[in-house]
């Protein structure tokens, strides 16, 4: 039986190398996403704000592996780790800034969707109270069905209220929470690329 020796070709890869590729690959990736989710920009809009920070959340722990592994490749070079460095720090602060926006524009999500839903039950109860004062204008709407919608507008309005309210919140922890994380990560990708190399 024939061996087969372990030869060395001369090929040899360079982790670091590998790291950058992905790296770059990363950040090109969420830069494009967050290009295409910012146009048409409307900063003034709440529900706009409200989607852009939740996608951005959703998207940032791949802002955050890219820099990472940009990082790690570039640990060697100490101009550029520096620059990286800064980098990361800023946009950890960025990120953790712009929670404490999308805290308040979901809230102010929250308050728009319960008085839109407030507006259209009040408009709602108006008709039924108009057809209870003129029962000759509807002959087959008799006093208990007019009680009964009334009744049931109620309870679906009250449903639709503690939807939203909880809808809101689900949104808002979730992107609230990635945007705190991966902000503190990138701060600590900052602080630990900023530090002197250990010898």
């Amino acid at each position: 039986m024939a061996s087969i020796s372990n030869q060395n070709f001369g090929v040899s890869y360079n982790p670091k190398g590998l790291c950058r590729i992905v790296g770059f690959a990363c950040l090109a990736g969420f830069l494009v996403d967050m290009i295409v989710l910012t146009f048409p920009p409307a900063l003034g809009n709440v529900e706009w704000r409200v989607g852009f920070l939740q996608q951005l959340g959703d998207r940032s722990i791949i802002l955050l592996l890219g820099l990472a592994l940009i990082m790690y490749s570039w640990i060697d070079i100490r101009p550029w780790r520096r620059k990286l460095a800064l980098a990361c720090l800023i946009i950890g602060v960025v990120f953790n800034l712009s929670s404490v926006l999308a805290i308040r524009d979901n809230l102010k999500v929250q308050e728009m969707a319960i008085t839109n839903i407030s507006t259209q039950a009040s408009q709602l109860q108006t008709q039924i109270q108009k057809a209870q004062a003129d029962p000759k204008a509807n002959p087959n709407l008799t006093p208990e069905r007019l009680e009964q919608a009334a009744q049931l507008l109620n309870s679906q309005a009250n449903a639709l209220k503690q939807n939203a309210k909880t809808s809101v919140l689900k949104n808002g922890i979730s992107s609230v929470g990635n945007l705190v994380v991966v902000g503190l990560a990138l701060i600590g990708l900052g602080q630990y690329g900023a530090r002197p190399p250990k010898n």
